[in-house]
C-alpha cells in the first residue's frame, strides 16, 4: 500500500515508524520545511556544537510515550534530565515559585492565599483524569478556590498575556494538564531535539521510508479509490502523485487550505499562533539561574523568558547565552506581522529593566513564527474533538488538536500518532 504522511513532526515520525514495520508498505513523508521536527525544528550556528530549537521545548519525567519510543529506537540513554529553576517576575522582582516551599515563601500574597493556592495545586496534581473538569472555566475556578488575591497576582497576568480575548473561555482541564504531569526534572535530548529528529529520519530511510523536504502539499483530491496529492518544491516545480492512503499531521487552519472538509470548519478548533524571539547574547540575561521566567507584570509584550543556558550549558553553543522571548497571539494581530527589527525595538525597554547592558551583550536576534501552536480548550471541548478518520475515505488526521486536554508536546504527539497508526492498521486489512 502506498501511503503519504504530510509533515515530519514527531507524531508523523512515530506513525511512519510503526507503519513501516508492515511488509509491503511504501511510505512517503512530505515536509514543507527543509528539516524534520515540526514545532521542535532546529538550526545550528557555525560555532555551536549542538543544534537549537526555534521554539523552546523540554520533556517531563512523566513522558512515558516519549521514553518508550526512544527505547525502541535505541536512543533512550540520550534523553537527559536535570532540575531547572522557574521564577515569576512581579513588582520588579524575580520570585521563585516552583515548589510548595517556594510558594509558601512568596510574600506578595497573604499566607492564607498561599495555602489555598497550594491546596488547589495539590488537588490537581493527584487528580488522575482532568477531562472531568472541562465543564468549568479555569479563570472562574481559580478565583473561587484560590481566591481573588492569588488570581490577580499569579494567574490573571499569564492568562491575559497568553490567551487574550479567550482568557475567560479556557476550560479547567487545560489548566489541569499544565499542572498534573509536570516534574521538577526536565528532559532534553543530547545534542538537541533537531538531532533526535534527524536520527529518526535516518532510521526511517534505512528501512525504506522516503522523506521529501521543501515539498509543500498544495491540494488533496479524491480520484476513484485513490487520493491525488499535488505538491510543489522550493524551485516551484509541481508534482502530482497518487496514494492509497494519506495521513495529515497539519493543524486545522493549515489542513483546510489543501482540502475542503466539514470537520475542519468547527469553531471549537480555534487556536493561537506562536511568535518566539531568540536572543544570542554574550552574557546571561537572568543572572540568578532562572531557566523559565513567567512575566506577571502589566504591559510587558511577552509572556515568558526562557534562558536555555540556565538549563543546558552554554559550552555547547560557543559560550553564548541563548534566551527565548515567548508570545502567543492570533495571526490577525498586527504584532504578528512585525519584523525582527520592529519587535526588538518594542522589547528593548523591558529587557533593559532586567539587564541595563542588554544592547552591548546582544549578538543577534532571530524571530520564529508558527501560525498554529496553541489550541484553545473551550468548555466541554471533548464533545468537539476531531477524529482520526476524516469524512474522506482513506484520509486520516492527527495533530496537536487531537491530544486534548494537553495542547502540544513531543510526548503527546507520539502517543496520539501511534494510536492512529494502530487504528489505520485495524481499518485496513492490507496493513
Amino acid at each position: 500500500m502506498k501511503i503519504a504522511i504530510i509533515g515530519t513532526g514527531f507524531g508523523a515520525l512515530a506513525a511512519a515508524f510503526d507503519l513501516s514495520k508492515v511488509k509491503g508498505n511504501q511510505i512517503e513523508m512530505l515536509e514543507a520545511n527543509d528539516s524534520a521536527g515540526g514545532l521542535v525544528a532546529g538550526f545550528k550556528e557555525k560555532n555551536w556544537e549542538w543544534a537549537f530549537e526555534e521554539h523552546y521545548h523540554h520533556a517531563f519525567d512523566t513522558d512515558k510515550a516519549l521514553k518508550k519510543f526512544l527505547s525502541e529506537l535505541g536512543l533512550r540513554d540520550q534523553l537527559i534530565y536535570k532540575r531547572a529553576k522557574s521564577s515569576t517576575l512581579y513588582n520588579g522582582k524575580l520570585h521563585q515559585i516552583d515548589s510548595p516551599i517556594s510558594l509558601l515563601k512568596f510574600k506578595e500574597i497573604s499566607l492564607f492565599s498561599r495555602l489555598r493556592t497550594g491546596a488547589v495545586l495539590a488537588f490537581l496534581k493527584i487528580l488522575p483524569n482532568g477531562v472531568l473538569l472541562e465543564k468549568f472555566t479555569a479563570s472562574r475556578f481559580l478565583q473561587m478556590t484560590m481566591g481573588q488575591e492569588a488570581w490577580r497576582v499569579i494567574w490573571e497576568p499569564l492568562f491575559t498575556s497568553k490567551f487574550g480575548r479567550f482568557r475567560d473561555r479556557v476550560n479547567l482541564s487545560w489548566f489541569w494538564a499544565r499542572v498534573n504531569p509536570r516534574t521538577a526534572a526536565l528532559g532534553y535530548f543530547n545534542g538537541g531535539f533537531k538531532r533526535l529528529a534527524d536520527l529518526i529520519v535516518q532510521k526511517l530511510k534505512d528501512v525504506g521510508v522516503k522523506v521529501f523536504f521543501s515539498t509543500k502539499v498544495q491540494s488533496i483530491v479524491k480520484e476513484g479509490n485513490r487520493l491525488v496529492l499535488t505538491t510543489v518544491d522550493k524551485s516551484g516545480k509541481q508534482n502530482i502523485e497518487n496514494y492509497d492512503l494519506v495521513i495529515s499531521t497539519l493543524a486545522s487552519p493549515i489542513f483546510s487550505k489543501i482540502i475542503d472538509l466539514p470537520e475542519l470548519k468547527q469553531e471549537n478548533l480555534a487556536g493561537l499562533g506562536a511568535m518566539t524571539m531568540l536572543l544570542r547574547l554574550k552574557k546571561k540575561l537572568l543572572k540568578d539561574g532562572t531557566y523559565w521566567l513567567n512575566i506577571n507584570e502589566k504591559g510587558w509584550p511577552f509572556v515568558a523568558i526562557v534562558e536555555h543556558d540556565n538549563y543546558i550549558s552554554s559550552e555547547h553553543y560557543g559560550g553564548e547565552s541563548l534566551v527565548y522571548l515567548g508570545r502567543y497571539l492570533e495571526v490577525s494581530d498586527p504584532a504578528y506581522q512585525k519584523t525582527t527589527t520592529e519587535l526588538l525595538a518594542d522589547y528593548k525597554p523591558f529587557l533593559k529593566k532586567l539587564d541595563p547592558h542588554f544592547e552591548q551583550n546582544l549578538i543577534e536576534a532571530k524571530l520564529f513564527k508558527a501560525p498554529f501552536a496553541q489550541p484553545i480548550s473551550f468548555v466541554n471541548q471533548s464533545r468537539f474533538l476531531p477524529k482520526f478518520k476524516t469524512s474522506e475515505k482513506n484520509l486520516y488526521w492527527v495533530c496537536m488538536q487531537h491530544v486534548y486536554p494537553f495542547d502540544r508536546g513531543i510526548n503527546h504527539a507520539i502517543k496520539s500518532a501511534r494510536k492512529l497508526a494502530k487504528y489505520v492498521r485495524m481499518e485496513n486489512s492490507k496493513l
